[in-house]
């Protein structure tokens, strides 16, 4: 069954608003901004630039122009699969294995305070990566308006601490208070799972 618009006529194409997509790639920067608020610190900053970095680093090449595409095609089943890890650079290659893998893996098993439940590292995938608005995230798992910026403030400290740009553990308070869950016993499983599908699940 065809779902109705909420209220009257559909609008026009022309008229109709940009996509969720689409706005987030046009709002300014969370990052920036909530640096220029004074909401992230300097380390953090660093921590949600390079997590970002990262994460475009592992989308290169997977949308290849058309002339690549067409050359592909003509080597037919010559054309090899490139492992994702090698379209890093070395320094984006270090920064993966020794810092975001590490981090990723934990922020996937921490789970943020709301009444959806949802991860730590889902809650950066949304703002840092995605650039989603606080309020829309929040909005999303039903989190406590600030709850969000909090859970994120926490995650790219963890994220500095783990780099060695800070030394102090990030001081969680009641609005970033988030469970651990232990990765054994994720999703019903009993006993140790693969290490390295676990690593893919967090990139």
């Amino acid at each position: 069954m065809t779902r109705k618009p909420r209220s009257g006529a559909a609008a026009p194409a022309d008229e109709a608003g940009p996509t969720p997509e689409t706005a987030a790639k046009l709002r300014r920067d969370l990052v920036q901004r909530l640096a220029a608020e004074g909401r992230l610190g300097r380390e953090q900053v660093r921590a949600a630039f390079e997590v970002r970095r990262i994460w475009e680093a592992f989308g290169r090449g997977l949308f290849p122009a058309t002339n690549t595409m067409a050359a592909a095609a003509a080597r037919g089943r010559r054309a090899m699969f490139v492992d994702p890890i090698d379209r890093l650079t070395r320094q984006e290659e270090a920064a993966w294995r020794l810092r975001y893998r590490p981090w990723a893996r934990e922020m996937a098993v921490t789970v943020a305070a709301g009444a959806v439940r949802t991860t730590r590292l889902q809650l950066i995938l949304d703002v840092v990566v995605d650039n989603h608005g606080l309020r829309e995230v929040e909005g999303w798992y039903r989190m406590r308006h600030g709850g969000a910026v909090e859970h994120i403030r926490a995650a790219l400290h963890r994220y500095a601490e783990i780099a060695g740009w800070v030394d102090e553990p990030y001081p969680e308070t009641r609005k970033s208070a988030a469970i651990r869950v232990n990765p054994e016993n994720r999703m019903g499983q009993e006993g140790a799972g693969d290490p390295d599908e676990e690593e893919e699940d967090c990139l």
